[in-house]
């Protein structure tokens, strides 16, 4: 199984265009991720769509929006909100998960594979074994 994190951005706008394939695709939807870190000294949030893997291929994505959104415990968020509006919507609960910010890490790959370890630890994605 090929998993590959697609970044839309930090969720400033772009946090619209993850809801908006929550909205187009909700039957490929495995689960509504928040991911929370310190980064700088501020609470922030990451939040992320795991789809299904796809028929063909074993490739299942995973879209997020990158450290740019208050954590909703440090400050109120109207992307958060909306973000979990939507996963209400389709009655799916939000995961959250607490890890290092990307910074930390020399290169932005090394960030995403970090993080897909850990969503295979969770059972949040499909494991390669």
């Amino acid at each position: 199984m090929i998993q590959k994190c697609i970044e839309l951005g930090e969720g400033y706008a772009d946090i619209y265009e993850l809801i908006e394939l929550a909205k187009r695709m909700p039957e490929r939807i495995e689960h509504f991720v928040a991911i929370h870190t310190t980064k700088e000294k501020k609470q922030v949030t990451s939040l992320a769509l795991v789809m299904k893997p796809t028929r063909e291929g074993n490739f299942q994505p995973i879209y997020i929006c990158l450290e740019g959104i208050p954590t909703p415990d440090s400050k109120k968020s109207k992307r958060y909100d909306l973000f979990e509006n939507v996963a209400q919507e389709y009655s799916k609960q939000i995961k959250s998960l607490t890890v290092k910010p990307s910074n930390i890490f020399h290169e932005r790959s090394l960030y995403y594979q970090h993080l897909i370890g850990i969503l295979q630890m969770n059972h949040l994605v499909y494991s390669n074994a």
